[in-house]
């Protein structure tokens, strides 16, 4: 496996946790950075896989607090009420 691919997910992971709804974004971004430099140096191929699974997890769970994550299907802010009426 290349850098190349990780360094698109990293970049990824980063852009998508400045979004992240948190006081705690900023330290949450400087653990992502420590947790990619302590992993730089792998070569196990299924430590690698491993790695790569958990990053792609992260991301995809980071993507879903993006703002173009709220639209719904009509252009509008997508709210769904628990208890409300249909």
């Amino acid at each position: 496996m290349t850098a190349e691919p990780m360094l698109s997910l990293y970049r990824g992971i980063l852009k998508a946790a400045k979004h992240f709804p948190s006081k705690k974004r900023d330290r949450i971004i400087i653990e992502i950075k420590a947790e990619f430099r302590a992993k730089k140096g792998l070569s196990d191929p299924a430590q690698l896989a491993k790695a790569r699974e958990v990053a792609e997890r992260g991301l995809a769970d980071l993507q879903s607090y993006l703002p173009h994550n709220r639209v719904g299907p009509q252009g509008g802010i997508d709210l769904h009420l628990r208890g409300a009426c249909k």
